[in-house]
């Protein structure tokens, strides 16, 4: 698989998720949705309710075998950082994150399986409370 051929399939499967809004889903480089950003096009959060980034990080591919040619084998990890505003209360936010666990855990397409997932709680920063939704993923 190529490593757009990954970000496709991940990047898919979250555009499938239906417990948030897909206009509180922001991807890497993508150009933000007009209800969430500010005049001059910059991102900015939603008043109300919870938003989350979405990102694929690569780990470092590896030989897994060999026959006529080398067998590459991706591994990586997806990571969802969900957001409430502080002092809202954690309950909606880790909910969400149970939902995003329970939608990518041991989820596969084709070549590519996402194996567990954990959740860190990253705690306050800049008035809003983060839980990261971090999943596994292998490809080839």
């Amino acid at each position: 698989m190529t490593y757009e051929q990954i970000r496709a399939l991940l990047a898919g499967h979250m555009k499938a998720f239906s417990g948030i809004e897909q206009d509180s889903i922001f991807y890497p480089n993508a150009p933000y949705p007009a209800k969430n950003t500010d005049q001059s096009g910059i991102f900015k959060p939603p008043e109300t309710g919870l938003w989350c980034r979405f990102n694929v990080q690569h780990g470092t591919a590896f030989m897994a075998g060999m026959a006529d040619k080398p067998y590459t084998r991706k591994p990586g990890r997806v990571s969802i950082q969900c957001f409430a505003r502080a002092r809202t209360g954690t309950k909606a936010l880790t909910e969400l994150a149970d939902q995003l666990e329970a939608h990518f855990a041991y989820w596969s397409s084709g070549d590519l399986e996402c194996l567990e997932a954990s959740q860190v709680d990253a705690g306050e920063f800049e008035g809003f409370y983060q839980i990261n939704v971090n999943i596994r993923f292998r490809a080839g």
